[in-house]
């Protein structure tokens, strides 16, 4: 199998191309297999889905077989995207077998991922998170950067390629951006990102501005939803201080509709946290326009972790407010991978 890790530069694009080049001609080989599975994470965002299926199309340019699948229901956001580009929405993924050829974006941790996905064989990786413990038999093509979005990471790989995206293709490259950098507003964005989401746009024939806001106002579409869906519609389970525990976050222009909810939104995460074996579940509420945070706690326990890792006060009513916080991978984990780490006795 051809192995491939890449640390390059975004902007080294001659160097890349080589590289894929190389991969590409693995091509015949890989043929042989069945179709090719791609998928993201479990609960998909926008950059999720968009990346299962622009990875489909760079695969077809290097005459790879291959279909993009989902790992959970679309949410609001998604569904505009989708719907406005005129994309029909992946199918679900069934069950995997261990002869199954995978590709995987926007993710590489085993909890977010099919409970066999170590047995099956990876073809590929292309992420923009941190390692996070999965594991294979054999070798495979890895690309990961940080960016803020794995838009950003397949463009660069196809102008690395000499491919131009189509209008569609291109919706979903750009759509992707805009998820993951709140409208450029995550400090995860980068400058490449922007620069790449313009030229995009222009692929796309789409205003960059205008299908920011179409997509932050569907994000904001949430009154059909059961609180345990708030909860879970975008949520991921980390190992902090050697706890399991959900972090869960909801990305809104109205923050104040979602905290209307409060009382029914904390019984949510309890009885979550209970039904899943968990040590807890932190949600937060994302201000998009307010650029700030409103941490909900269901649990003392809750508190005094965010307490201890945010350096804040929880108020009477179970709200702590953090200015500036944005982004769940660039300044939730890592604060609270500090706070349960320096958490006072340990997290029991």
């Amino acid at each position: 199998g051809f192995s491939l890790f890449l640390t390059l530069p975004s902007h080294n694009m001659f160097a890349l191309g080589f590289l894929l080049l190389m991969a590409t001609s693995t091509s015949t080989i890989l043929s042989a297999y069945a179709e090719m599975t791609v998928f993201g994470h479990k609960v998909p965002d926008t950059d999720a889905i968009s990346a299962a299926l622009v990875y489909v199309w760079e695969l077809g340019s290097r005459n790879i077989s291959a279909k993009a699948y989902r790992l959970g229901e679309l949410n609001p956001e998604t569904s505009y995207v989708l719907e406005s580009l005129q994309v029909a929405v992946p199918p679900l993924l069934g069950d995997l077998n261990p002869e199954s050829q995978v590709a995987i974006v926007d993710t590489n941790n085993p909890d977010e991922l099919p409970i066999n996905i170590s047995k099956m064989k990876i073809h590929s990786i292309v992420d923009h998170h941190k390692l996070n413990g999965l594991s294979n038999a054999e070798p495979l093509e890895l690309d990961f950067r940080p960016l803020c979005s794995v838009g950003s990471i397949l463009y660069a790989r196809a102008k690395a390629l000499g491919l131009t995206p189509t209008k569609q293709i291109a919706g979903l490259m750009l759509s992707g951006i805009l998820s993951d950098s709140l409208g450029f507003r995550s400090p995860t964005t980068t400058d490449i990102d922007k620069i790449y989401a313009t030229e995009l746009g222009e692929l796309a024939e789409l205003d960059v501005h205008d299908h920011a806001e179409n997509m932050l106002e569907a994000k904001a579409q949430l009154d059909d939803y059961s609180v345990e869906e708030l909860v879970m519609m975008d949520t991921k389970i980390f190992r902090l201080g050697g706890k399991m525990m959900r972090v869960s976050v909801i990305e809104t222009t109205k923050p104040l509709d979602l905290l209307a909810k409060k009382a029914a939104l904390v019984e949510a995460q309890s009885d979550i946290a209970k039904k899943e074996g968990l040590w807890d579940v932190l949600f937060f509420v994302v201000d998009i326009l307010n650029e700030k945070s409103i941490f909900v706690s269901s649990s003392v326990t809750a508190t005094q972790l965010v307490e201890a890792s945010f350096k804040v006060q929880v108020d009477s009513e179970g709200l702590a407010v953090l200015p500036g916080v944005l982004s769940r991978k660039k300044q939730m984990i890592p604060a609270l991978e500090v706070g349960a780490a320096n958490f006072g006795g340990g997290l029991v």
